[in-house]
């Protein structure tokens, strides 16, 4: 497998082809990515091996990515979202130990090493996140239905909010950021599942994707989704 390290955007308001953006400093495969309206920062992923390394851009100017810092582990499949504040990443697999339960989280503002925030209900590999101003919520992972939340301005380990609508691994999620939390595909899998982000309970069919979807990405603004 080539693994790249080409960063692309789109224009969320019109449509048309991705433009290059830059480049991140290594190619790697299955890092998670979160962002407030300034900064996207990205967190793990592997290569020869899993990594801990932190890189972010600047949003509103082309550029390769800049060093951020370190994750307090390696992390590659696992889950991220964000406030405005702080960027969060949980769960997937651990270099040389396997699924885990860890979250980390940083201060997007800006830079250094990731700290500790608390832990998932379950060590969980291919999860998804999706987050508000005030909550990141975990959804699913292989064989695994279960949503976990945390406050984001509050360490702490995670309760849980409910379930999926099926047990499904590398799927995508996305967020209105203050109302609905959306869950989409996974390993043979179509299914979109929704939650509101400031309650608990389970997931809600939404409806289905065009075809199966795994290993995915998903963004949204308050208007739509992709």
């Amino acid at each position: 497998m080539a693994f790249v390290n080409i960063i692309e955007y789109i224009t969320i308001a019109s449509t048309g082809d991705a433009t290059d953006f830059g480049n991140l400093a290594a190619a790697n495969s299955d890092p998670a990515s979160c962002s407030n309206s300034t900064r996207n920062i990205t967190g793990g992923g592997q290569d020869s091996s899993i990594t801990n390394r932190i890189q972010y851009i600047t949003i509103a100017s082309t550029g390769n990515s800049t060093d951020f810092g370190d994750l307090a582990l390696t992390m590659a499949n696992h889950s991220s979202g964000s406030s405005t504040t702080r960027g969060l990443w949980a769960g997937g697999v651990e270099g040389g130990v396997g699924e885990t339960n860890a979250i980390n989280y940083v201060t997007i503002a800006s830079t250094g090493n990731a700290s500790d925030f608390g832990d998932l209900t379950n060590s969980v590999e291919h999860p998804a996140g999706a987050s508000s101003n005030t909550r990141f919520l975990k959804g699913g992972g292989m064989t695994v239905n279960v949503i976990d939340y945390v406050t984001i301005a509050t360490t702490g380990n995670a309760s849980d909010f409910g379930d999926l609508t099926a047990s499904r691994g590398r799927l995508a999620a996305t967020s209105s950021k203050d109302t609905y939390a959306v869950f989409i595909g996974g390993y043979n899998s179509n299914v979109i599942d929704y939650v509101t982000m400031a309650s608990t309970g389970n997931a809600s069919d939404w409806g289905d994707c065009d075809v199966n979807l795994q290993h995915a990405g998903a963004l949204s603004n308050n208007h739509g989704g992709l």
